[in-house]
């Protein structure tokens, strides 16, 4: 590996210690499942394919891109990475971000809303956004329209990988007041995306007291009486009355369109 390349015509490549390498505009990115496991063998397995991609700020060189890499290497010990900096203003920066990171691999719908809260933060309109990143205004709106709905509590753990994308945009549909109870519920049940979507559409279709105390309080239970599998199935004769009609219950709510 050279101490310098280039990459294209735009930027040249430079080794720079790793902890010298800024990330404070990790604050747009969720760390996933498994995610720093993956790279640090692919590091190992490769070496270093591609650099990093930063912009000088303050004189610091801060991450637009090769986040992963960056936690992965420090992980390992490894002393330098090849960065590229680009000559972009902090517009630039975020548009750079979108840009390196487009494909259903890359940033999340969550991430992506980030971002671009940070470009309304900046001072532009939406309509001045999907013009800079090359989108529709509706694209930008409904993806800004997520970060604003989501509790800022649960973006926290978003970003951190205490709770999944896919899993917090299962309860948007829910007030910011309860977001924050589900979002404990789904992580100590250990809910997956689908089965949080089932019990939050549960929830949604009945206002009786006593059916949503059980969604919340004996989850699993609750996802079996509305399987496919359970659902001609008769009531179990071990239940006691209020168990049965609460079976009804889920049961009706799931036949529900």
């Amino acid at each position: 590996m050279t101490e310098e390349t280039k990459i294209g015509t735009r930027a040249t490549a430079r080794s720079v210690p790793v902890s010298e390498l800024g990330t404070a505009l990790a604050r747009v990115r969720c760390l996933r499942s498994g995610q720093l496991e993956r790279m640090k063998q692919s590091l190992l397995g490769h070496g270093q394919l591609t650099p990093l991609v930063v912009v000088e700020r303050q004189g610091v060189l801060e991450i637009v891109d090769g986040f992963k890499r960056r936690a992965a290497a420090a992980a390992m010990g490894w002393p330098t990475l090849l960065v590229g900096v680009r000559p972009v203003d902090e517009t630039g920066q975020w548009v750079t971000m979108l840009a390196l990171n487009r494909g259903p691999q890359s940033m999340t719908v969550l991430e992506e809303a980030l971002v671009l809260r940070e470009m309304v933060r900046g001072g532009h309109t939406q309509l001045e956004i999907a013009g800079l990143v090359g989108r529709h205004k509706s694209w930008v709106s409904r993806r800004i329209g997520l970060v604003e709905r989501l509790h800022p509590e649960l973006l926290e753990w978003v970003r951190t990988g205490l709770l999944a994308p896919g899993t917090a945009r299962r309860l948007l549909v829910l007030p910011a007041g309860n977001q924050v109870e589900w979002a404990a519920l789904v992580s100590q049940a250990g809910l997956g995306t689908e089965e949080t979507e089932v019990l939050v559409g549960l929830w949604q279709k009945t206002s009786d007291a006593e059916v949503r105390r059980f969604l919340l309080s004996r989850p699993r239970e609750a996802l079996a009486q509305v399987r496919p599998e359970s659902a001609c199935a008769p009531a179990d004769p071990r239940l006691t009355p209020r168990g049965r009609g609460l079976q009804r219950s889920l049961r009706i709510l799931q036949a529900v369109g």
